[in-house]
């Protein structure tokens, strides 16, 4: 016998080619071959028509996202907006009633909620909820028994997210109220500093801002000790829904295939499990709200009056000065006491007044009215035109303030003394000129340029009120009202801010609230308030010769200031005479 041969190598192609061929011929060889290759091309077709819905699918999810977080966010910055123009529009008795902490909270807390928190709990809870929907609808196409223990389950859940709200909105809402004292209490810190260590009462502030912090802590406790019963709920109940499926799965397994349990345990963990968070997110959802409900709060604060109006004053008005006051009354709230009480009185033209009277006589009340921050009762008028027929605009840029706290801004120098840029260089600097600030201005690193630190505390307070006094110079009004400006300089700032307005507003007309009387004893007439109505109104050597109410203030001060005040008042009638003689 012959040894059995044996092939080494490779098995060749021609062996291939007869293995095929040997079924069939060749033609039906070629069509295998034809039918394999379109088959190929469907397969790729398919898998472009899947890898296409996928793709669109995450283009149309991310364009979804971008949308919604666009809109809530552009939502978020026009309520900002709304509530920033409702805020410096609305009248100064809201300021009076709502401490700054208040305001602050819902400009800090509130908006940063709305811009970061809740777009991203919305757009989780939408996506969900549509989720829902989806497998709902699939699993009740497919086994429409599945509805029967879900909507029992939905309500259940709908019962409870009900049930949680009605406490946790409140919660919420009592959160953000204890929030308000913390800002209102470190602001007023700040703001205190100085005197509160000169008292040495850091204890006494710590202990205080212990105490806030612990309420606002409190409320927030409370509030996630009731998010977690919510949610310890929730999956409680998940967990003995989905206990019940599978051992009614079990129970039931002779009349159901194996794909079909797995398919309603799959759906039944993915349903209930995306359920519980849907209500969890839409619960939250209901309580960042809350921030939006504070929100629109300020952006529907009572407004002041039109800041302009149709009634247009004189080009050239005031060109006198003319001020009249009949039969005004005022409050700052509307079930509050008068403040100014049956006011009538008439400022000259030119004319420089004072206005004296202990705290609370209502000094400040007269410059309120006169600038309508509370809307009195009664007429003022400024060289015939009455003020409440104007607008708020038209009336206070026709007149000039200088307070007894100076107001400037974190901005430059020039901002500050010139904030509409209606002068050039020249007029600023010899308006620092007439106050004595050029030099040193001159010494500043950025000279006009250089940014003010916070309220200005790269200058003195006598330095503040003397820009002050140069801004009112470059306004050139016919109206000058000056509220205490001299209560916290020295004497000298005080001799050279009466300088000032002697020299520089000869031709306007002045009121000066002081407390001071050395301050306005050479003004032309002396107004006495107290207690919201007018006890004199006279010149001040007039009043000075009689027992009345300038004269009690005057002898409080001792015999020696009595005197002095007596002499200042016989020098300024003679100056005035002298003037009156002059201009006959």
């Amino acid at each position: 016998m012959s040894e059995e041969t044996r092939v080494e190598g490779n098995v060749s192609l021609l062996i291939y080619y007869k293995y095929f061929t040997a079924g069939c011929n060749t033609l039906v060889l070629m069509l295998i071959l034809l039918l394999s290759v379109i088959a190929e091309f469907n397969l790729t077709f398919y898998l472009s028509i899947y890898s296409g819905l996928t793709a669109a699918a995450v283009v149309f999810g991310y364009t979804r996202c971008f949308l919604i977080f666009h809109k809530l966010v552009r939502s978020a910055q026009h309520l900002h907006d709304s509530m920033f123009h409702a805020i410096i529009r609305t009248s100064v008795h809201f300021f009076d009633v709502n401490p700054i902490g208040r305001i602050l909270n819902r400009f800090s807390k509130d908006i940063g909620l709305m811009d970061s928190k809740l777009p991203i709990t919305f757009v989780d809870f939408y996506q969900l909820f549509l989720q829902n929907v989806g497998v709902v609808a699939v699993a009740a196409s497919i086994i429409p028994v599945m509805l029967v223990p879900i909507l029992p389950l939905l309500l259940f859940f709908l019962y409870l997210r009900r049930f949680y709200l009605s406490t946790s909105r409140d919660v919420k809402r009592l959160e953000a109220t204890t929030r308000s004292p913390i800002f209102s209490h470190l602001s007023s810190s700040l703001q205190g500093l100085w005197t509160i260590r000169a008292f040495g009462a850091q204890e006494r502030q710590k202990h205080a801002f212990d105490a806030h912090q612990d309420l606002h802590s409190e409320a927030w406790f409370l509030f996630l000790m009731t998010s977690r019963w919510f949610a310890f709920r929730l999956d409680s109940i998940c967990s003995v829904f989905i206990t019940l499926a599978s051992f009614g799965c079990i129970l039931f397994r002779n009349g159901l295939e194996a794909g079909e349990v797995g398919l309603v345990l799959t759906y039944a963990v993915t349903l209930v499990g995306n359920l519980q968070w849907t209500m969890r997110q839409s619960a939250e959802v209901e309580n960042m709200m809350t921030s939006v409900e504070r929100v629109v709060e300020y952006t529907e604060v009572k407004s002041e009056a039109s800041w302009n109006s149709q009634q247009e004053p004189p080009p050239d008005w005031p060109n006198k000065g003319q001020v009249t006051f009949s039969h005004v009354n005022m409050s700052y709230s509307p079930n509050g006491p008068l403040v100014l009480k049956d006011i009538s009185f008439t400022l000259q033209p030119s004319e420089k007044v004072g206005v004296v009277g202990r705290t609370g006589a209502g000094k400040s009340s007269l410059v309120s009215a006169l600038f309508r921050l509370v809307e009195p009762e009664g007429s003022i008028f400024i060289d015939g035109v009455q003020t409440s027929k104007i607008g708020l605009h038209q009336l206070r840029q026709k007149m000039s303030i200088i307070p007894q706290d100076p107001v400037l801004f974190t901005d430059t120098l020039r901002k500050n003394l010139d904030p509409f840029n209606k002068h050039n260089n020249e007029d600023l600097w010899n308006a620092l000129e007439e106050v004595q600030l050029r030099s040193v201005v001159e010494d500043l690193p950025g000279k006009l340029e250089t940014v003010l630190a916070e309220s200005g505390s790269n200058f003195s307070v006598g330095q503040r009120q003397l820009v002050c006094l140069a801004r009112a110079l470059l306004r050139k009004n016919r109206i000058l009202i000056i509220d205490e400006a001299t209560a916290n300089v020295d004497p000298r700032t005080d001799e050279l801010i009466q300088k000032t307005i002697r020299d520089k507003f000869r031709e306007c007309t002045v009121l000066t609230i002081a407390h001071r009387l050395n301050t306005i004893i050479d003004s032309d007439r002396i107004l006495v308030l107290d207690n919201g109505s007018i006890q004199e109104f006279d010149r001040p050597l007039s009043l000075l010769q009689i027992d009345g109410a300038l004269n009690k203030i005057v002898q409080q001060l001792g015999p020696a200031e009595a005197a002095a005040l007596l002499e200042a008042a016989k020098q300024a009638a003679q100056r005035g005479n002298g003037d009156d003689l002059s201009t006959m």
